[in-house]
């Protein structure tokens, strides 16, 4: 079966920087089941789907603004270091990891250390940056009804208003 509108596609890939150091996480294998053409997914990766059937290999250049975005220079912050924990820790050109108020984990690239704040980069660490999916295609399947209904959230019960 090929890849089309209405059919449910598993595909296993790794993802690189074009050009570049590969990020620690993304550095290990992924896997993605979705909808073809209901589901969000990448614009490239669905077009570069199309038409293959399962076993299939495929390779994707997916443009910055598909993956992580552009760089942002304006996600460059100065931190105060009584901000952070493991204050003593810290270390320029090192990745780091704090929890905003609500628990979530916020990462940052640690540009300057001073004295008494830190510059800290939030950019993902591939942002600006190109990438190269490679993947093989695991399943492809039509979809049934109840895939059907998911991607449109047509199961979705509402009060009434």
């Amino acid at each position: 079966m090929k890849v089309d509108r209405d059919t449910v596609v598993t595909v296993n890939y790794t993802v690189t920087v074009k050009d570049g150091e590969t990020p620690e996480d993304l550095n290990r294998p992924f896997n993605c089941r979705f909808l073809y053409g209901r589901d969000r997914t990448l614009p490239a990766l669905e077009k570069a789907l199309i038409g293959h059937e399962q076993e299939d290999e495929i390779q994707v250049n997916i443009p910055p603004e598909q993956a992580f975005g552009p760089y942002n220079p304006y996600l460059i912050r100065k931190i105060s270091i009584s901000d952070l924990s493991h204050s003593e820790r810290l270390k320029e050109g090192k990745y780091y990891e704090e929890f905003d108020s609500n628990g979530k984990p916020i990462k940052f690239f640690l540009k300057e250390l001073h004295s008494d704040y830190v510059l800290a980069d939030f950019n993902h660490p591939a942002a600006g940056k190109s990438l190269v999916l490679n993947g093989t295609i695991s399943e492809v399947k039509a979809a049934s009804m109840q895939d059907i209904m998911v991607a449109m959230n047509a199961n979705q019960c509402t009060d009434g208003g």
